[in-house]
This record gives structure tokens, C-alpha cells and sequence, in this order.
């Protein structure tokens, strides 16, 4: 069940993984903790450094890398990214990204100015809603697993990854969406973060 959280050694620009479970205090505390949100090699597994996560203003920043991709070898792939922990889904936008050299220094290729990101990502969330694609819930990805390792650190308790599972009924019933809330909840940070 734990196994995406397993410690391991990746290639030599992938950084260690943390071991499964992961104490509140190692979130957000200045020192690398990456935790993989999948498991096993495919383009969907990403990294998030939990431990050098940081909160600004009502998001947190936070490096994510993808060991997997290009999948055909070359340097690995990070983005810096920003992430909103709403009620019931986050919303992120990229700040940064570049590549990861053998050593594991990370060189910023591009940069983005965060403020417009920011527009542009909430503006494209609402778009979402309306047209009925928008997302309501949290699921096992990389800015989920950077909402619900805040929440946890606010809540005193270990990080363990994958979440549990969401229960709700998928109908729009009162005892569905009341289900599908509380889930969501799980998520969202109680605190600042240090």
C-alpha cells in the first residue's frame, strides 16, 4: 500500500525517496523529502520535495520533478510550482521549470511571472467549472500529495501516500457531495506552514 513512499535509490539525477511514513515535522523544514505521487516508471510518476515546500501568501511552492520523462534518457525534468489548496480541488500554476544535471543541481531553463500565472490558471479553472469539466476533488497527483502533506503537518500527523481512497457515491446525492466534502477536507492545510 505504501510503496510509492518506499526508499529507494532512483538514477543518479533522481534524489532519494522518502521512506514511508513521513514525520510532520520533515514537511516544509527547509531539508529535501521527495515522495513519489505513482508508482513504478511511468510519465505520470512525479516527485514532490515535501521538505523544502514553502508557503506564500495562500500557496504553497513547490518542486516537483519528473524522473520519467523524457522517457527515452536525457536530463531530468522540474518545475517549480504553485499551488492553491481550495475547498474542494487545487489549483497550480508553474512559476519555473528546467532540468536536473547529473549532480542534481537544478537549472531553471524558463520562467514565468507568477501573477499572471496565477490569472490565468484561476481564470481557466472557472472556465472548467462552468462548462461542467472542472475538477471536484483531490486525487493521487503531484499538487494533491503537496495539499494533503501540509494538511498533515498541520495536523500532526505522519505523511502516508496514496491517500485513502474517496468513498463518495459517484451521483450528486446529499449523502454523496457530504461524503466527497469531508474527503476533500483531508486536504486542505489548518495552518501556515513555517
Amino acid at each position: 500500500m505504501l510503496a510509492a513512499l518506499a526508499a529507494t535509490t532512483a538514477p543518479a539525477a533522481c534524489p532519494a525517496r522518502a521512506a514511508a511514513p513521513v514525520d510532520p515535522s520533515s514537511v516544509a523544514s527547509g531539508r529535501p523529502v521527495w515522495v513519489a505521487s505513482d508508482t513504478g516508471k511511468s510519465p505520470i510518476n512525479a516527485l514532490v520535495d515535501i521538505g523544502d515546500m514553502r508557503q506564500i501568501g495562500d500557496e504553497l511552492d513547490v518542486a516537483i520533478r519528473w524522473p520519467y520523462l523524457p522517457p527515452a534518457g536525457g536530463p531530468e525534468q522540474q518545475e517549480q510550482d504553485r499551488v492553491v489548496c481550495g475547498p474542494d480541488h487545487a489549483v497550480s500554476y508553474t512559476i519555473s521549470t528546467g532540468v536536473v544535471g547529473t549532480g542534481g543541481a537544478y537549472t531553471v531553463q524558463h520562467t514565468y511571472d507568477a501573477a499572471a500565472e496565477r490569472r490565468k490558471a484561476f481564470r481557466y479553472d472557472a472556465d472548467m467549472t462552468k462548462a461542467g469539466g472542472g475538477l471536484d476533488s483531490y486525487d493521487t497527483d503531484p499538487r494533491s500529495l503537496a495539499c494533503w502533506a501540509a494538511a498533515r503537518k498541520c495536523r500532526g500527523e505522519a505523511v502516508t501516500w496514496p491517500p485513502p481512497p474517496d468513498n463518495a457515491a459517484l451521483d450528486n446525492s446529499a449523502q454523496a457531495l457530504a461524503t466527497n466534502a469531508a474527503y476533500n477536507k483531508g486536504f486542505v492545510p489548518t495552518c501556515r506552514l513555517p
